[in-house]
């Protein structure tokens, strides 16, 4: 499984750099589910094609707004068919400092193998997080990180 979880990352960095977001759709189950809780931009999407615009959305109103990007996974371990840990962001920008945060991510693989829930949680309690909202706040004027 998580020889799985790698693949999906390197395919999801693979569209992030190619705006190719078909490359995705044997991973995701045609009824997959993408939560984000916690944040302004939290999203609630269903469906495989749902899903693929709200990333291709994100991606370009936010992630390719910014001079470097990077994402890196923390603690991912396995878990029955759920896949766990914490997905790590960084962002550079010219003219203002690092933006970094993170949240809690799990992806559920169905019989099939292929994902039929994909969950992230911010949790604003969380200094990093706090930051990264003040960060936006303070300079994200023209940046729109939402899926929807």
């Amino acid at each position: 499984m998580l020889e799985q979880f790698q693949a999906w990352v390197t395919a999801f960095d693979a569209c992030v750099a190619d705006d190719d977001w078909q490359r995705l759709v044997p991973m995701l189950a045609d009824d997959v589910a993408y939560l984000v809780t916690g944040v302004p931009f939290g999203c609630d999407l269903r469906g495989r094609d749902a899903v693929l615009a709200g990333f291709a959305r994100s991606i370009a109103n936010f992630d390719r707004q910014f001079d470097e990007r990077q994402w890196f996974g923390v603690g991912w371990r396995a878990a029955g068919p759920c896949l766990a840990g914490r997905a790590m962001g960084v962002y550079r920008r010219a003219g203002a400092p690092v933006l970094s945060f993170s949240a809690r991510e799990q992806l559920h693989l169905r019989d099939d193998g292929r994902i039929g829930l994909i969950v992230d949680v911010y949790d604003l309690a969380e200094l990093d997080n706090q930051l990264a909202m003040a960060w936006l706040a303070s300079h994200g004027a023209g940046l729109d990180p939402s899926y929807g």
